[in-house]
């Protein structure tokens, strides 16, 4: 095993071991809830290193009876050395606000860029992730106020394991969510675990099951949330030109 699979194992290791320290304390009383996200991207393959796609997202919040939200997102990747990948994201965000005294829709954009690495080990396949976010309430130029913003490292391992004869191969992943802007008191590291599978419909078509569950790092009262998410992907592979 080469030194960068090695660095990539302990990661892992270390995130899924401070996980399950901090998953074991019972002697708190947990805000909980359960959301819904259906998801549906189309992704172009320009070539081995390239990859961009295009995303629309809804999703339900309060146990799946409210609408939270729906953005539109933009995302691009470059593989190149060592099979690591470089990343942007934007989202234009339609959110809506059912709390205080004033409520409805907001817009709000999100941007991101990350740096991941994965590797191989017989059936498993093992990527670690960095990422930086930014998320910003846009409002009219005449309201004089300051905007919510939401800051955020991330940082992420996920396994996938191929089973032998078995069309539904298992994912886990392990995040954790790190804020920067102090000004947002009401922000908390928090993490979120997933698992799920992916079905493949057909060489250009592939739908992901997965549930995560979310939650804060607080003493008290920590937002708890089931997210239960399906997403279907259409892949565009550029065809390569036959020689003459």
């Amino acid at each position: 095993m080469s030194r960068s699979s090695k660095n990539n194992v302990v990661l892992v290791v270390l995130i899924l071991g401070n996980l399950t320290g901090i998953t074991q304390n019972s002697n708190i009383m947990l805000d909980k809830n359960a959301e819904s996200w259906s998801i549906a991207e189309l992704r172009y393959y320009p070539s081995k290193k390239f990859r961009f796609g295009i995303e629309q997202q809804l999703r339900f919040n309060e146990n799946v009876s409210t609408f939270d939200r729906t953005f539109t997102e933009l995302n691009g990747r470059y593989s190149f050395w060592n099979n690591y990948n470089f990343g942007l994201t934007y989202r234009y965000m339609f959110l809506n606000d059912n709390s205080g005294q004033v409520q409805g829709i907001e817009n709000h954009y999100r941007w991101d860029y990350y740096l991941s690495h994965e590797f191989k080990l017989k059936r498993l396949k093992i990527e670690n992730r960095i990422k930086y976010q930014n998320r910003k309430e846009i409002r009219d130029k005449s309201i004089s106020c300051i905007c919510e913003t939401r800051n955020y490292w991330r940082l992420k391992s996920g396994i996938d394991y191929k089973i032998k004869n078995w069309k539904y191969d298992p994912y886990f992943s392990a995040e954790i969510f790190l804020p920067t802007n102090k000004r947002e008191k009401q922000l908390h590291n928090r993490y979120r675990l997933a698992v799920g599978t992916n079905v493949k419909v057909s060489k250009k078509q592939k739908i992901r099951v997965k549930y995560l569950f979310e939650r804060e790092l607080k003493s008290w009262n920590p937002e708890a949330n089931s997210i239960f998410q399906i997403k279907y992907m259409y892949a565009i592979k550029k065809k390569k030109k036959k020689k003459e």
